[in-house]
């Protein structure tokens, strides 16, 4: 097997709008209900809420929210594009977080206090992650892991 450098493709260039803590890349989640993803994100994932942004009615259509220097978006169905979350398709994920954290069991059992489902319990993986795999309540799929 060829043994890849996972760095070769950092760059050194400044982001266009530097100072709004906005990374290159940011993930957008389609979900019914934008409060109760940002409450569970924030409270069992302990991400950091940066924006909201309210309809007419007073309803949060859009939140930004950020985990070690990665955003995410968490949209309204229907708001900015006709995506669907797996929790109202009934579809699974064709993807999967991955994410580092400092305590992996803890994370998880934050996780499914809060309504996520334990897809695969805490086990040590070749690569010397601990790793367990999540499911949130809104159907999404994660990988909490931890370097050994």
């Amino acid at each position: 097997m060829k043994k890849l450098d996972w760095f070769s493709n950092v760059e050194n260039r400044t982001h266009p709008w530097e100072g709004l803590g906005l990374t290159w890349l940011t993930t957008a989640l389609n979900v019914p209900n934008v409060r109760d993803a940002v409450d569970f994100y924030t409270g069992a994932m302990s991400m950091v809420a940066i924006a909201e942004l309210e309809g007419d009615d007073g309803e949060i259509l859009f939140a930004r929210i950020r985990y070690r220097g990665t955003n995410f978006t968490i949209n309204k169905e229907g708001w900015d594009s006709d995506l669907s979350s797996p929790q109202t398709s009934g579809s699974q994920t064709p993807f999967i977080f991955y994410m580092y954290v400092d305590d992996t069991i803890a994370l998880v059992n934050e996780m499914v206090q809060a309504g996520a489902t334990m897809v695969n319990e805490p086990a040590e993986m070749f690569w010397g992650d601990l790793k367990a795999r999540v499911k949130d309540p809104f159907g999404f799929i994660w990988d909490i892991a931890q370097k050994l």
